[in-house]
């Protein structure tokens, strides 16, 4: 075996972990700012247009680049007691066969709301939401809350603010 494919053989492992590392890190810091407090949000209109952006909502996970975006909940934000639409165009085979939508509590806890299977590896999924799902009144659903998309195995893709009033 010549001295250039034996340095190749040693090298490509080194790479191939520190760029598996480094994804690893950028999905770490990028989980850790979902689990942060919501300071704004993404208003849209009716119809889905965006009417004024906030950087940091429905950005994809590093581990989904390529593989997912999201259509910023609309509208937003919303009267307690409507329906909000969060569409989901999954562009590639996920590792899981289901996305999982929910939110934050006022405890930072994880609170389910909606799951829809997947049928293929090229999927819309548009989730309908009614507002009530974030508390039985005004009073507890009222606010900037945190939303998080998830695959079936807990994998974060994207998250965003809604503000109910």
């Amino acid at each position: 075996m010549n001295n250039l494919l034996k340095k190749l053989l040693i090298l490509a492992p080194a790479v191939f972990l520190g760029w598996s590392c480094s994804n690893d890190d950028a999905q770490s810091q990028f989980e850790a700012m979902a689990y942060g407090e919501p300071a704004n949000y993404t208003e849209t209109n009716f119809q889905g247009d965006v009417v004024r952006s906030d950087s940091d909502d429905w950005r994809i996970s590093p581990l989904y680049q390529g593989l997912a975006s999201v259509q910023p909940i609309f509208p937003n934000p919303v009267q307690f007691g409507t329906n909000v639409t969060l569409e989901i165009d999954i562009k590639g085979a996920p590792a899981s066969s289901s996305i999982e939508v929910g939110y934050l509590n006022q405890s930072n806890q994880w609170i389910f709301l909606q799951q829809q299977d997947l049928q293929n590896d090229f999927e819309l999924i548009t989730f309908l939401i009614n507002t009530r799902q974030f508390g039985s009144s005004l009073s507890q659903a009222q606010g900037i809350k945190r939303m998080l998309i998830f695959d079936g195995n807990q994998r974060l893709i994207s998250y965003g603010d809604i503000l109910i009033q």
